[in-house]
């Protein structure tokens, strides 16, 4: 006996068939876009964080060449830095104090302080910057310290020196993918020594930092141990003070040498 088969039969496969090819063909074409917009987006990340670690490591060169010339007081020393499509200048004024520290704010007549103009390098991947001998890595909103403080403390007395970056003669700022040569020149009075001497026993030697990156000063100044004083968006303050054989040691004197340099860019 032979049974007919409905005519729609046919067409059900054929349906079938066409869903398949049309199913399988959209989820090739998502996972091509898909795996093409992140793929390149997480590639142009990376790529945006190298160059700002590449930026970093002249920055450490940098750190140690201005250092050089505070030390040793070279005339001028000079650093490469590609700009790979980012800007790199001077930032907003950096304001640090010494002093003696009383009831939670410094005595006038017992203060000294110096004026920083750091170097700032900034690109899609964030900034990175020279601030009186020490780099920070971050954003506007967020640093981090990439170097130890200069700082040194000692029984007698607490040395802060300050290498006060200020932009010279040229441009204040270069950008575009180009390599520049950043040129820093010690000025002529360059070295200027402030002593302050104060009664440890009754009150407290602290410095103060007023600067943008206030949070990346704060965190290396806990990892080194310091004594926070106060805290705040502007500002950060800590005691110069060491801790030997479980005593805390205040020094009675603060020295704070400034080295002036100017900054060129070539």
């Amino acid at each position: 006996m032979t049974t007919n088969r409905p005519v729609f039969d046919t067409d059900r496969r054929a349906v079938s068939e066409t869903l398949g090819y049309i199913l399988v063909f959209s989820i090739i074409v998502t996972t091509i876009a898909t795996a093409t917009v992140f793929g390149f987006s997480g590639l142009e990340d990376r790529q945006a964080a190298e160059q700002l670690t590449n930026v970093e490591r002249a920055f450490d060169v940098l750190a140690d060449n201005f250092g050089d010339i505070s030390q040793y007081e070279d005339s001028s020393r000079a650093t490469e830095v590609r700009l790979a499509g980012g800007t790199i200048g001077v930032g907003d004024p950096v304001e640090i104090t010494v002093g003696q520290w009383d009831d939670g704010e410094f005595v006038d007549d017992n203060t000294q302080n110096a004026t920083v103009q750091p170097l700032v390098f900034q690109s899609d991947g964030g900034e990175v910057v020279y601030e009186s001998g020490v780099v920070f890595r971050g954003s506007e909103s967020d640093s981090i310290a990439r170097s130890p403080l200069p700082f040194v403390v000692g029984e007698e007395t607490a040395l802060v020196p300050v290498i006060a970056t200020s932009s010279g003669s040229s441009a204040s700022a270069v950008g575009g993918d180009r390599t520049t040569q950043i040129v820093g020149e010690r000025r002529p009075t360059t070295r200027t020594l402030a002593n302050r001497t104060i009664d440890a026993e009754e009150n407290t030697l602290a410095v103060r930092i007023d600067s943008p990156r206030t949070d990346g000063w704060a965190r290396q100044l806990r990892s080194e141990e310091y004594r926070m004083l106060n805290e705040s968006e502007q500002s950060v303050t800590a005691e110069l003070a060491i801790e030997t054989a479980g005593e805390t040691k205040r020094p009675q004197t603060v020295r704070l040498p400034v080295t002036n340099i100017d900054i060129q860019f070539d």
